[in-house]
């Protein structure tokens, strides 16, 4: 499982990226391997969305000195140098996967925010590229194509999990925590920090908790699941209840059993 998360001076294209985690976790919530990419050039050479600054980083001066970029590189030869060192990340392991036989799945916790800036670097540095979800266009043994991959969003899936199994949970964040709880799993060592590379590690933790869950190998009591979909076109169960959308034309709920 590889999850990768960015930090951002605000939600426009005309902010900044400044800084680039990725990780990749083991089916047994161990790290292989993980990048960080700092590229924050201070405050005055940042375009801040006012509200951003303002109501979150400023208050964060600790962790923005972690995203500091210390090199000789300009703002722009930076960038580009991130977005093609994240590329031959991800193109390391995609080829790590195939020569094993493995399967190498594309995580983050919110597609349209991190996907969407990500594929904006993408679209400025190497505009011939194809975006997320394909695989990257930078090979790491010569040009490769690319191919089309699912992406998974963990707090989209969390948030289906938990409408299915304890419904009475209201609130408006805690999902990995509390999927945690009832499936009885130790708590990350690690925090959800605004470290880039910390963020990823416990995105790709939480997406292999979810799998693990649709897999069978965490249960709640040591019993599986069972869980029964249904909407205006179809039902089926699927066991151990990982919750997904589903695009069926009708209004879906959950029951469990």
């Amino acid at each position: 499982m590889l999850a990768f998360d960015i930090e951002r001076s605000g939600g426009r294209t005309c902010d900044d990226t400044i800084a680039i985690g990725a990780s990749v976790v083991g089916p047994d919530l161990t790290e292989l391997d993980s990048l960080f990419l700092p590229g924050y050039f201070g405050k005055d050479q940042t375009h801040w969305e006012e509200a951003c600054w303002e109501e979150f980083w400023s208050e964060h001066l600790v962790t923005l000195t972690l995203l500091v970029y210390n090199g000789d590189l300009t703002k722009a030869e930076r960038q580009r140098e991130m977005i093609k060192r994240f590329q031959l990340f991800r193109s390391k392991w995609e080829r790590i996967a195939q020569d094993k036989g493995c399967k190498l799945e594309l995580v983050s916790d919110n597609n349209v925010f991190d996907g969407g800036f990500i594929n904006q670097m993408i679209n400025e540095h190497y505009p011939d590229a194809l975006p997320i979800p394909y695989t990257s266009n930078v090979g790491i043994h010569g040009n490769k194509s690319q191919n089309y991959k699912r992406f998974w969003e963990t707090h989209s899936e969390q948030r289906g999990l938990l409408m299915a199994i304890d419904p009475e949970y209201k609130k408006g964040g805690g999902y990995a925590r509390r999927i945690e709880e009832l499936y009885q799993i130790p708590p990350s060592s690690r925090l959800h920090d605004h470290d880039p590379s910390n963020d990823a590690y416990t995105i790709a933790r939480e997406q292999q908790i979810l799998l693990g869950i649709r897999d069978g190998r965490f249960s709640r009591g040591g019993l599986p699941i069972s869980i029964t979909i249904r909407c205006s076109r179809i039902t089926f169960s699927v066991s151990c209840g990982l919750a997904v959308g589903l695009l069926c034309g009708g209004i879906a709920y959950f029951v469990t059993e």
